[in-house]
């Protein structure tokens, strides 16, 4: 085994150094104490470290993250590698690095005597991508990278109804400073509403500062937004947050429904004052920033489920906009198909040249389309789009035999759990509707009920409640034919909000 292992003088050669300094990855390397004894140009730049002398010093100096978040010291303890471990940071110059890492140790006649880490920068990564793929132009529902123009209400498309209605409202939210919470399933467009409301505001000139709280760890995202004062904990140095580094513009708190509760209520007092402390500082600083937030759960659930505080929520939701789902504006995945095609029209293909082809979707796609329900919405249609175009070849129409296993297989998979209804063939709902009476006296009697929550000789009002919402519900699951998309709209509720009434009031879909 131990002739297999790799050693820290056989990585530190000169053979392996030309192919670290020309590698597509980071690469760092560091002895059995943490050391630093090799960093290669690509990673010294990706954390900005260039105006430093690393070499001889320690790790933590430099990445003062938690001790488990460092993954070449643990494996340095346990002498086991780490494979393919997203990692996020802040460098010196707080740019925020989303990082894919692996690391692995390095023996000496069976003894560890250093690790080397690799890191691929996957927002680098995503950038050169999408500058590939724009060439100067708007994508529709992408994250915005840095060095691409900001989005705008143009940037968003479609025509149906609600989504004009959404926009309708974001559109005059910009037009006040008010707070603004935007709340929508994943992958619908949260952040391209939410920059758009900027742009559009009196506060364009001034920064967007986007901040992810599902992805940055717990005891980071305090001193990322707060900041530090120098010597609140080791290593800690002087260094602004992103409230401040938003000073006039707008501060996105993406998915703020991942936010642990004590830091909420740190933020409901910088969004009262107007100031904020940094960690560790004793003086406060005044801030001017516009918040927007953005919630991929109800608000209501949210709240409900003590996710979001309440007096956190009604001090940021002062303007509150509902983005549709996919499949609640499922007339527009044609444009929305056509929208995409256009852009990918310029693009070199990876199977073949299809450049002014001018792709298209057949008939048959789109009817797929029109009958799926899209749990990922628009990020999903335009990954299942991706996917096909490489399965073209020489077509410049995309039919069902270019559509992924992967995607069909879902479709079946729905189509059979859902019993989705055919397309063009809507049921009277007004007939359905009319047969969900309401319960008959004999019928409540015969409701199970929470003895706990029951005083002889009272009623508890919320159980009683609950307890005829889920009377109704099970009769229209049944006049629906257990087509959860029908009985939601016997109701007029979303698929996803009877969902989380399911399981609220533990009720159980029986499966075919």
């Amino acid at each position: 085994m131990q002739d297999k292992e790799l050693s820290l003088a056989a990585v530190l050669s000169p053979a392996y150094i030309e192919i670290w300094e020309n590698s597509l990855l980071g690469v760092m390397i560091i002895d059995g104490k943490g050391i630093f004894r090799y960093m290669n140009r690509l990673l010294i730049q990706t954390d900005d470290l260039q105006d430093e002398k690393i070499l001889g010093r320690n790790m933590v100096d430099f990445y003062p993250l938690e001790k488990d978040s460092h993954l070449s010291i643990q494996i340095i303890e346990t002498q086991k590698p780490i494979i393919k471990k997203t990692i996020v940071y802040y460098t010196r110059k707080k740019k925020l690095v989303n990082s894919l890492c692996s690391s692995f140790p390095l023996f000496s006649e069976g003894k560890i005597e250093g690790a080397i880490h690799f890191s691929l920068n996957l927002q680098t990564s995503q950038t050169l991508i999408q500058r590939s793929q724009n060439k100067g132009r708007q994508t529709i529902y992408p994250r915005p990278v840095q060095g691409i123009q900001p989005y705008t209400f143009d940037s968003i498309i479609g025509e149906d109804v609600k989504i004009k209605n959404a926009i309708t409202a974001a559109k005059s939210a910009s037009q006040t400073d008010f707070p603004v919470f935007i709340w929508a399933e994943s992958g619908c467009g949260k952040e391209i509403f939410a920059q758009s409301v900027h742009t559009a505001s009196a506060r364009r000139n001034k920064p967007f500062v986007p901040i992810n709280c599902a992805a940055i760890p717990e005891n980071l995202l305090e001193t990322t937004l707060f900041g530090t004062a120098k010597g609140a904990f080791t290593g800690a140095s002087e260094k602004a947050g992103l409230l401040e580094e938003a000073e006039g513009g707008t501060l996105l708190l993406d998915e703020l429904n991942s936010m642990s509760l004590d830091l909420q209520a740190k933020l409901l007092r910088a969004s009262q004052e107007k100031k904020i402390r940094r960690v560790g500082a004793l003086k406060e600083i005044a801030v001017n920033v516009r918040f927007i937030s953005t919630c991929n759960i109800p608000p209501s659930q949210a709240i409900e489920e003590n996710k979001i505080r309440t007096d956190l929520f009604y001090r940021l939701a002062v303007a509150v906009i509902e983005i549709p789902a996919l499949q609640d504006h499922i007339s527009d995945i044609p444009v929305l198909c056509h929208h995409f095609l256009k852009q990918w029209s310029e693009l070199p293909h990876p199977a073949a040249d299809f450049k002014n082809k001018g792709i298209s979707v057949s008939d048959e796609v789109i009817e797929i389309f029109s009958r799926y329900p899209w749990p990922g919405n628009v990020r999903e249609l335009e990954h299942t789009l991706k996917v096909a175009l490489t399965m073209c070849h020489d077509s410049n129409i995309i039919e069902l035999k270019h559509l992924s296993t992967f995607f069909m297989n879902n479709f079946h998979r729905v189509i059979k759990e859902e019993k989705y209804p055919e397309p063009k063939k809507e049921e009277n709902l007004s007939k359905g509707l009319a047969s969900l009476k309401w319960p008959e006296p004999r019928e409540l009697e015969n409701l199970k009920v929470d003895l706990n929550a029951q005083t002889p000789g009272k009623i508890c009002l919320n159980t009683s409640l609950k307890n005829i919402e889920a009377l109704y519900i099970q009769r229209a699951l049944t006049q629906a034919g257990y087509n959860i998309s029908k009985a939601g709209r016997f109701l007029n509720l979303s698929p996803q909000a009877l969902r989380y009434k399911f399981k609220r009031l533990g009720i159980s879909i029986p499966v075919d």
